[in-house]
């Protein structure tokens, strides 16, 4: 388990990171660098790992409706957001370093999870578990800031760290998006180092939506590159059988 205590981790998700999550300017090119990476892959069902109140597994069913959506988290706080929020999904509670479901699905997403997790072999071994085709996983990479830390950061992957692990846990990988450089980094993750991230949880209102958007807009002129954020997309290597 990582180092946010697991009432702190329920208590972010009741109050703090919904609308961080739906309208902050990074979690939104996130979402859409993801949704340019899997859209010309063939898949019936998705699993969002560290599914958080849902917002994403929400915006996916709206772009793809045929599909099956299933969501883990270890917080029971997100998962009743995120059912709420996702009707006819399938959601469960646990720690990816402890379980993996039975089921699997086409296509694994792990996004801003494995950052927060110490032993990040067995949670690419569980990921293994339930993956039926692809694994997509995004991640910090490069110098960690303190507020990282402060939000359970417990590292961030070196260069090539990330593709030599989930290489040798039973995947092969497919490509490789580096994203973020200037203006989410260095210069916002500095930003936020400064100001311990404030402004950033919590209810956003109009003005919040408004200086949100317009960060959004400048993050458009990042490059796709190079970057501290790496999003990998990898295949089930089918000659390595899941462990």
């Amino acid at each position: 388990m990582d180092p946010m205590s697991k009432v702190a981790y329920d208590q972010g998700w009741q109050n703090q990171w919904d609308d961080m999550k739906k309208y902050g300017p990074f979690s939104r090119h996130l979402r859409r660098i993801i949704k340019e990476i899997i859209r010309p892959l063939e898949f019936e069902s998705i699993l969002d790992v560290g599914c958080g109140q849902g917002s994403f597994l929400a915006e996916l069913k709206t772009e793809f409706p045929s599909i099956k959506p299933y969501g883990i988290d270890r917080s029971r706080s997100a998962v009743e957001l995120a059912s709420e929020r996702v009707p006819g999904g399938h959601f469960s509670v646990f720690d990816i370093t402890e379980y993996a479901l039975e089921e699997k699905c086409d296509l694994v997403v792990c996004s801003e999870v494995l950052e927060h997790i110490p032993d990040d072999i067995t949670a690419l071994q569980n990921l293994r578990k339930m993956t039926g085709k692809y694994l997509l996983i995004s991640t910090p990479q490069g110098r960690m800031r303190e507020f990282e830390k402060q939000v359970g950061h417990v590292r961030n992957y070196g260069a090539g760290e990330l593709v030599t692990k989930i290489n040798s846990n039973g995947f092969t990988v497919l490509s490789v998006v580096e994203w973020g450089f200037p203006f989410y980094s260095p210069l916002y993750r500095n930003f936020l180092d400064l100001t311990g991230s404030k402004g950033t949880a919590g209810e956003f209102g109009p003005l919040r939506k408004a200086i949100a958007n317009m960060i959004y807009i400048l993050f458009s002129l990042n490059s796709s590159k190079r970057g501290d954020e790496i999003i990998v997309l990898a295949a089930v290597n089918d000659d390595v059988p899941a462990r």
